[in-house]
């Protein structure tokens, strides 16, 4: 029996039905939608779920996992990939054991994100294979290919999708039993991972050989889809395949042949190869970046085709941004102007950081108090505040307004830091971050803020969950993803640990004065930190410990 579901819904039972034992990950959509799916579709015992501190801890875990024989699943939104990347670039060269996955969300249009970057040129940089299901049906059967090729192989294999897959629904999509294929036989020795400087050069040249192995057995992957036999060539990488095929009614146009890019790196020359030589042109549809376009340029140069190439290299797509309905039909009539293409679906959606705070959020009296603080103290423009991403970014909206430097999830300490000891004595710098983010990699600058000397105010909203990515534990949270209790870590000591000089908690559920322990932390000569604390209302609330 076959029923609707989600592409979130797709990548999880690819993951299930391929006998996936650890799953690691740090909160961010669009990623934590599979996570959470995977928790609806298995029991404890079944798979192990981790929410971890961060991106770099979860991929190190997961690879353990693949080096001891479990297959693993790393899940990560676009910029966590960045966290991630460091140890990412030495296990390419050692290589896995059993099968290891990497999901990766992108967001193109940066909807919930501080930028809209494409991972596939990490999966590239990291070379690395990179699948990218060009549909919801095959996003199940992309990652069971996965986990089986990066066992083949012993390579980390990334599956790239991006916000829309994820909430895209596919009708008549039928779920199969739960079987997965089977893990490897052979158990390698632990000395087999470890990667000296001697070891580099051979590494790398068996990681292009293991790349090209990769390649051939993709090369007539019923991942990739071609239709049409019209003169004209549409090459869509990714989700932009199924976008085209919505937007078009699933009929294509007598003009047209359209090949669906499913696996990305490294390219199917053969199959690219033939569809150029099929055609008069190509116009490349694809999200982010230009890296489809760029790469089928490449490839036409090399077999002396001149064969135009379009895209958004070329100004034929929008340059930036997701590629909506009217963007799509827009890139095809200028491409072809006889289909005279019809737009169709969403033009925009709403932000998640445009939204108000929740009714009860214990944000709102917080951002009061600062508020008042900063007036009563010398006015606004004595304050430099630094903030980072999170429920705190509503901090921007009316009638707040409040911060003047926002950049990336656990930057804030270490950016006031770097603003107090370069304006001694001329302005207030307080930096603003959440539990969550203070555990993801602010704890680490604030040892580096006492240590230099520097004079700031860290303000940690503490509302005991990841509340803007779904309501996901943390370390200092005292459950676990599936809401068993575990024990959590203090934040009031790990401060006190770092050096910080002054320390106070206050419990906004209680009533306690945020507003003396501001005024407190403001007036401080050193580094002072002020946890304010309140449970989120919008999610499940988690008793204190």
């Amino acid at each position: 029996m076959s029923k609707p579901f989600t592409g979130a819904e797709a990548l999880a039972l690819g993951a299930v039905e391929a006998g996936v034992s650890l799953v690691t990950g740090y909160p961010g959509a669009p990623a934590t939608a599979v996570v959470n799916k995977i928790m609806e579709l298995t029991s404890p015992e079944m798979v192990q779920v981790e929410w971890t501190s961060n991106e770099k801890v979860a991929i190190e875990m997961a690879f353990g996992a693949s080096v001891a024989g479990m297959r693993s699943l790393l899940c990560v939104k676009s910029v966590g990939l960045n966290i991630a990347l460091d140890p990412l670039m030495v296990f390419n060269l050692s290589g896995c054991n059993a099968g290891f996955v990497i999901f990766v969300g992108d967001d193109p249009g940066g909807w919930g994100s501080q930028n809209e970057q494409d991972s596939r040129a990490l999966g590239m940089a990291a070379q690395l294979p990179v699948i990218e299901p060009i549909s919801v049906t095959d996003a199940r059967k992309a990652v069971r290919k996965a986990f089986q090729l990066s066992e083949d192989l012993g390579l980390p294999v990334f599956v790239r999708f991006t916000s829309a897959l994820a909430a895209a629904g596919d009708n008549g999509y039928a779920i199969a039993d739960m079987n997965g294929d089977p893990l490897s036989s052979s158990q390698r020795p632990f000395q087999r991972y470890v990667v000296l400087p001697i070891d580099v050069v051979p590494f790398h040249l068996r990681l292009h050989q293991r790349l090209e192995a990769f390649r051939v057995r993709v090369e007539e992957s019923s991942l990739n889809r071609e239709h049409g036999e019209g003169p004209y060539g549409v090459i869509a990488s990714g989700f932009a395949y199924q976008k085209l095929m919505d937007l078009i009614g699933g009929k294509i146009p007598e003009s047209l042949r359209v090949f669906g890019l499913g696996t990305f790196h490294p390219l199917p020359h053969e199959g690219i190869v033939r569809f150029l030589k099929a055609v008069k042109s190509i116009l490349v549809l694809e999200e982010t970046d230009p890296l489809a376009e760029r790469a089928v340029r490449s490839l036409a140069q090399q077999h002396g085709l001149s064969i135009p190439v379009y895209g958004r290299d070329t100004g034929h797509v929008s340059r930036a941004g997701e590629l909506l309905g009217h963007h799509m039909a827009a890139s095809m009539n200028a491409f072809l102007p006889s289909l005279d293409i019809e737009a169709k679906g969403e033009r925009s959606r709403t932000m998640p950081s445009r939204e108000s705070l929740c009714d009860g959020c214990p944000y709102g009296p917080t951002f009061d108090a600062l508020r008042d603080i900063m007036i009563h103290k010398g006015g606004r423009e004595k304050f430099i505040v630094v903030g980072e991403p999170g429920c705190m970014v509503r901090s921007q909206l009316p009638p707040y307004e409040l911060l003047d430097v926002k950049t990336s999830l656990g930057s804030s300490i270490g950016m006031a830091a770097g603003i107090s000891v370069s304006l001694p004595n001329r302005k207030n710098v307080i930096a603003l971050c959440g539990d969550s983010s203070f555990l993801h990699s602010d704890l680490n600058a604030l040892m580096d803020a006492v240590r230099i000397g520097a004079v700031m105010l860290v303000l940690i909203l503490d509302n005991g969950t990841t509340a803007l990515s779904g309501g996901q534990p943390h370390p200092a949270s005292p459950t676990d993803a599936r809401g068993r209790p575990r024990k959590a870590v203090d934040l009031a000591t790990l401060a006190r640990s770092a050096g910080a000089g002054l320390v106070k908690v206050t419990d906004l559920d209680q009533n306690e004065d945020i507003r003396s322990a501001i005024a407190a932390g403001v007036d401080h000569k050193g580094v002072a930190v002020v946890i304010a604390r309140g449970l989120c209302p919008r999610w499940v609330p988690r008793s204190k410990t």
